[in-house]
């Protein structure tokens, strides 16, 4: 389960690395778009409503500096990673 959620993953993160390179080909700067700026592209409203709803609920040392600085890795690259670890433990594990 651990490997197909993996592959998955790797999917989203080749996704999220050809909108970089389209992003790029339109004449843009070089550069990797993070997490936090997929979000507002995909979802605007619910990240605004993150920060207040896990300052709150959750504890107000999460979003800043933990999740603030999650949002500014790139995304395609921080997908992959994880990814890889997902595939990784899934073959240490033995499972499918």
């Amino acid at each position: 389960m651990l490997r197909w959620i993996g592959r998955i993953l790797g999917l989203i993160g080749l996704g999220l690395m050809v909108g970089d390179l389209a992003i790029w080909n339109d004449g843009e700067t070089a550069r990797f778009l993070s997490i936090g700026e997929w979000w507002f592209w995909a979802h605007q409203d619910s990240l605004q409503l993150a920060q207040p709803a896990i300052e709150r609920h959750v504890a107000p040392w999460l979003w800043d500096p933990v999740i603030q600085t999650v949002l500014l890795w790139p995304a395609s690259i921080t997908v992959l990673v994880i990814s890889g670890l997902f595939i990784g433990i899934g073959r240490l594990l033995g499972q499918g």
